[in-house]
């Protein structure tokens, strides 16, 4: 279906453009990739001038059969001349091949299996019940007892062995829930349980584990437990009962008659009489698994509608009446099933303790991660679904449409963190899923395009006119599409710098939104709470990245300069063949009033071979972008020429700056009383100071003969002009010097000019011994204009004798006067106790402004 793009303005439901249809012809675990289809929903996408992306449901294959052993429906024929196990014993001269995944070893078409005693058996499949079972080797059909298999040693037992209750709990199992506590001098109750801070505890090989009563499962002749995680939700019961609808893992044991601690098999035991035959067993089993069955039919059966509905909606009119009710019914079945999906999942997690003994090996992890894998699938499916049901209001901008919308991201958040939440526990139990989860989620929008969008909606919805956002906002909303959409075109080299003068952006904005006075029941308050709470989330994935970043560096040579260039050209990615391609890109910083900013603009090369960058404002996609060149070094923007104006209006203007100037200064005081950002200050000032010295300029050059009196004002504005740039540079300054901040950049900052003053007061002292001896060097840093100490900066060298330059990795950190004395130990234990503290990676102290240190000290 053709797509269209936006008319006017980004404001979106946003989506991912991908680089291929969602889901699209990837081979999955049982799963036959389905041929290519070209009938695909339109999608839309978030960015400015982008296409919507085309979310292919048609390629999404359908859920993998289940791959457990297919019981018939009917009890298999009773055998009442089964042997027992030891008489199907086999001895081979040769050595066997070693076991597959399920625990088989193949020989010359044969298969045969390790019991649990060590020894070996000729195995085959029942026909009848799809068990296996123990074979002579002559045999056309197994005749011997029915096997389970022990899924830690993935060795064999005989079914009839199941109820004897000897069998060993797996200790490849137990080492995940295990606890560090100790009841050796401990007496257990009459249960076998112990009792502490409200939790009961097993003891099983010396080890302890948190237990709970199955309540469902026990029986007046016999009490389940099992034994849970302490950090899973399931653990947390004040009657220490197990709830099966809470999330964790879980593992079922009982008691024996020798009062040892043994795996618990539903369906083996639970009223069945202790002398059932196998047959009986096997019927048992059938009973047990038939809830499952029907589930997994019931699954197949809504895929395969979700599938007649997908096709009945595809080649309706987009935008019509139609195409809307087939795609609200299409997405009310999605959640439907995956309602299902969780309920069978969790059915395959609840009964785990007998499917894993009925199924050979590792069958039953594949079909769970196969089935997780699928309910991640579907989520992405309905996203695509609503994004192409609300693609038509995307372009309106009214406060109706807009807050729907907003309302349509905030779904899309709660999918993803129920999808988030299932990626978690796939990855959990495959550690190796990362690439497959990956490969599901291309094309499909992540929370940080998400926020992004509802950043740019609730900028819009904070206004008066949704037409045009706040007088600040823009800034803030440039850093974050970089961080979204650009980051990964950024050399890794140059990332720690420009994501943090993008966090700069952040901070800087946020500092103006909290300064604003809106009515708690104003009506664009909440909009205003909204868009403070999307700064503080990008504040933290910044500061999360750059946390990343700086703990895997090895070496002092690979810290960043924070005066690095920024000047990248790349050629982004490229949109389908029938669309024009996009033109070349640059991200580069630029100075302004003092400070750094990256953007990210169009590359422009003129016939002299001048270049030139183009950066748009997305709020106004009809005003021409604002064009920057390279000047002295630095990229600069450029000034397009004022409209001619008489020298009465100039004079007019000057008037009206002049009064204005005291305003600016008192508001500027207030701001610091305020502790407001000190870049926000200065660029408020600077601002003001820009305005009086363009004026001057026209004034100058404007026609006519300049008397004394006009020559005054000029003088006049250059003053006032001066006047308030310096006290943004001295509010800069002071709040630069506040104690309690720890901020390199700061730091840089004031040594660069000359505001400080550095002593060494302590040399290479020894602290620790053997592999924790260090040498430490302390460095006092002071305010020059008082000599008052601001902070300390502390090295730590391997050696004695090392140049000052080579300290340890990370060894080198900005501290405040009441941490100076508090080492990583205290930090941790405020971490610990949930004490606010800095990040430690804007504590640390690279190579560069060390030097400088040094070079003042």
């Amino acid at each position: 279906m053709p797509v269209k793009p936006p008319s006017r303005g980004i404001t979106n439901a946003e989506v991912h453009t991908p680089s291929h249809s969602i889901n699209d012809h990837r081979p999955r675990t049982g799963v036959t990739p389905r041929p290519p289809s070209h009938d695909t929903p339109s999608v839309p996408h978030q960015g400015p001038g982008r296409l919507p992306a085309a979310g292919d449901l048609d390629a999404i294959t359908p859920a993998p059969p289940l791959t457990i052993t297919e019981i018939p429906d009917s009890a298999p024929p009773d055998n009442p001349f089964a042997s027992p196990l030891a008489d199907y014993r086999i001895t081979l001269g040769g050595v066997l091949p070693p076991a597959d995944a399920q625990g088989l070893m193949h020989l010359k078409g044969r298969l045969f299996v390790h019991t649990e005693d060590g020894h070996v058996l000729h195995v085959g499949r029942d026909s009848a019940s799809g068990l296996y079972r123990a074979k002579l080797p002559g045999e056309r059909e197994p005749s011997g007892p029915f096997l389970l298999q022990d899924p830690a040693s993935l060795r064999w037992f005989s079914l009839d062995d199941a109820d004897s209750m000897h069998f060993p709990l797996p200790r490849q199992r137990l080492q995940s829930f295990r606890t560090p506590l100790d009841f050796s001098a401990a007496t257990p109750d009459h249960d076998g349980l112990h009792g502490f801070e409200g939790k009961l505890y097993a003891v099983v090989e010396g080890h302890a584990y948190q237990i709970m009563r199955d309540v469902d499962a026990s029986s007046p002749a016999q009490s389940v437990w099992r034994i849970v995680n302490s950090k899973d939700p399931v653990a947390h019961d004040s009657a220490n009962i197990y709830r099966g609808s809470r999330a964790g893992e879980s593992l079922a044991i009982t008691r024996n008659a020798d009062n040892r601690w043994v795996p618990h098999f539903f369906g083996l035991q639970g009223g069945m009489r202790r002398t059932a035959t196998s047959q009986d067993k096997v019927a048992y089993l059938l009973q047990q698994y038939e809830p499952v069955k029907q589930a997994f039919g019931a699954l197949e059966t809504s895929q395969m509608r979700f599938h007649q509905l997908w096709n009945a909606a595809k080649h309706l009119p987009e935008g019509s009446q139609a195409e809307r009710a087939a795609l609200i019914g299409l997405e009310v079945h999605i959640i439907r099933h995956t309602r299902m999906q969780a309920d069978y999942v969790k059915s395959l997690i609840d009964n785990k303790d007998w499917l894993i003994l009925l199924k050979a090996g590792g069958v039953y992890k594949s079909e769970l991660h196969t089935q997780q894998l699928n309910r991640v699938d579907f989520f992405n499916k309905l996203i695509a679904v609503m994004d192409r049901r609300v693609y038509t209001t995307l372009q309106t901008m009214t406060v109706e449409a807009l807050t729907s919308n907003l309302a349509h991201l905030n779904k899309k958040l709660r999918i993803l963190e129920e999808r988030q939440a299932v990626m978690d526990q796939i990855q959990k139990s495959t550690r190796s899923a990362a690439s497959e989860i990956e490969e599901l989620n291309r094309g499909v929008p992540s929370f940080d395009q998400v926020n992004y969008s509802k950043y740019n909606i609730c900028l819009r919805l904070l206004s008066d006119d949704p037409q045009q956002p706040p007088a600040f906002g823009i800034r803030s909303y440039m850093a974050i599409h970089f961080f979204v959409e650009e980051l990964h075109n950024v050399a890794s080299h140059t990332q720690p710098v420009a994501l943090r003068l993008a966090l700069d952006e952040i901070r800087l904005e946020k500092g103006r939104f909290e300064e604003l006075s809106i009515a708690p029941d104003a009506e664009n308050a909440p909009h205003l709470q909204e868009v403070l709470s999307l700064l503080g989330t990008f504040e933290s994935r910044l500061d999360t990245r750059l946390n990343d970043i700086h703990s895997r560096i090895e070496n002092n040579t690979d810290w960043p300069a924070l005066d690095q260039d920024i000047d990248l050209d790349f050629v982004p990615q490229q949109p389908v063949p029938a669309a024009a391609p996009t033109a070349p890109r640059k991200i580069f910083r630029t100075r302004q009033h003092g400070t750094y900013r990256v953007l990210v603009g169009l590359k422009e090369v003129d016939a002299d071979g001048s270049v030139t960058v183009q950066v748009p404002d997305p709020f106004k996609p009809n005003e021409p972008p604002q064009r920057y060149e390279k000047r002295q070094g630095e990229w600069r923007p450029i000034r397009s020429a004022s409209p001619a104006e008489s020298k009465a209006q100039l004079l007019g203007q000057a008037n009206r700056l002049l009064a204005k100037v005291d305003g600016l200064l008192t508001e500027g005081q207030a701001m610091e009383n305020r502790k407001a950002n000190p870049t926000s200050i200065r660029e408020s000032l600077d601002e003001g100071a820009d305005e009086l010295h363009g004026l001057a300029t026209r004034l100058e050059s404007s026609q006519g003969t300049i008397d004394d009196a006009q020559v005054a004002i000029i003088k006049r504005l250059k003053a006032a002009g001066d006047s308030l740039s310096e006290a943004g540079r001295n509010t800069m300054l002071r709040m630069y010097k506040d104690k309690d901040v720890l901020d390199v950049l700061r730091l840089y900052y004031l040594l660069d000019h000359s505001e400080l003053s550095v002593f060494k007061t302590v040399d290479r002292k020894q602290l620790g011994k053997g592999r924790d001896k260090s040498f430490l060097d302390v460095y006092s840093i002071n305010d020059r204009s008082g000599n008052t100490p601001l902070w300390e900066a502390h090295f730590h060298y391997d050696r004695q004798d090392r140049q000052p330059l080579d300290f340890t990795v990370k060894g080198a950190h900005l501290k405040t006067l009441a941490q100076a004395r508090l080492g990583s130990q205290h930090q941790q234990r405020q971490e610990q106790a949930g004490l606010a503290h800095q990040a430690i990676w804007r504590e640390l102290i690279s190579p560069k402004v060390a030097q400088k240190l040094f070079a003042f000290a």
